[in-house]
């Protein structure tokens, strides 16, 4: 759906104003004055930014920061050390919740 902004000519304020179709834009009166006079006005735009474009924009040194950190941490900081010593609920001992027995 298309946003249109005007600015008024007599009280400079801005309005926006919505159409289902860019074709359907219609002249419109200030909504805070009444005046006719409106110009329309560029609207402000946000770009949306994929999670690639935020690894693409990262610093080259920081894989190597990454590296280096990894190879110094102990093997209890690895998330697949633990992945591997996680046995699925199939196999359990018993069942139910057993955070919450009391």
């Amino acid at each position: 759906m298309p946003i249109y902004e005007y600015r008024c000519q007599a009280c400079h304020r801005v309005s926006s104003f919505f159409f289902k179709v860019a074709s359907a834009a219609r002249a419109v009166n200030c909504e805070h004055c009444g005046d006719d006079g409106m110009e329309r006005i560029m609207s402000s735009f946000s770009q949306g930014r994929t999670e690639a474009d935020e690894y693409r924009n990262l610093d080259p040194r920081y894989y190597k920061m990454v590296d280096d950190a990894m190879s110094k941490a102990s093997s209890g900081s690895d998330p697949d050390h633990y992945l591997r010593q996680m046995a699925p609920f199939s196999a359990a001992e018993k069942s139910g919740d057993p955070y919450f027995n009391e």
